[in-house]
């Protein structure tokens, strides 16, 4: 009989512990661990995000477990007509799947590619110590020159995604 000496993250930093160990020097994407992300952040009851003003630095934080359950149970009072404090104390032993995560990621990315197609720049990150944003820059037809071939190629227009980073404001005032 095998036995499964491998046991499942229970917390957050268990999980991102974890993923940094397998990938100390990977940086490839991994959608299994993108899902198993998501699926911590919406279960985890104890994890909290940080929130930061572009000026400030940090000005709180938030839990998505908590916001996910107010969710839930937001939407299930207003489907079934059960009042808010029923549907939220149905809400809280609900523990979210895989699938659920899925979702929420392919929402996520659907919602950037969407946003990004009205030509406005999308914050992704504002962190401690890092600011980034990102945005669509329309590259036109080009041709280029192959000089092994003694020839060109004709490359078509594409829209280039353009990612931004800085120092954010609040850390110039620490210097």
């Amino acid at each position: 009989m095998m036995t499964n000496d491998h046991r499942e993250p229970e917390t957050m930093e268990e999980l991102i512990s974890e993923i940094r160990k397998i990938t100390k020097n990977q940086k490839a994407q991994s959608i299994s661990d993108q899902v198993r992300v998501q699926q911590m952040l919406l279960n985890d009851p104890n994890y909290e995000v940080s929130i930061y003003d572009k000026s400030k630095g940090r000005i709180g934080s938030r839990n998505v477990h908590d916001e996910a359950i107010r969710f839930i149970a937001d939407t299930t009072a207003a489907i079934t007509g059960l009042d808010k404090q029923s549907a939220r104390e149905c809400a809280k032993s609900y523990k979210f799947t895989k699938k659920d995560a899925n979702f929420f990621l392919n929402m996520t990315h659907d919602f950037m590619q969407t946003y990004l197609d009205t030509g406005r720049k999308l914050n992704i990150i504002q962190t401690e110590d890092s600011e980034a944003s990102i945005f669509y820059r329309q590259i036109g037809v080009r041709e280029k020159v192959i000089p092994s071939k003694n020839g060109s190629v004709k490359i078509p227009g594409y829209k280039k995604v353009i990612v931004r980073s800085k120092a954010p404001k609040y850390m110039n005032k620490e210097i």
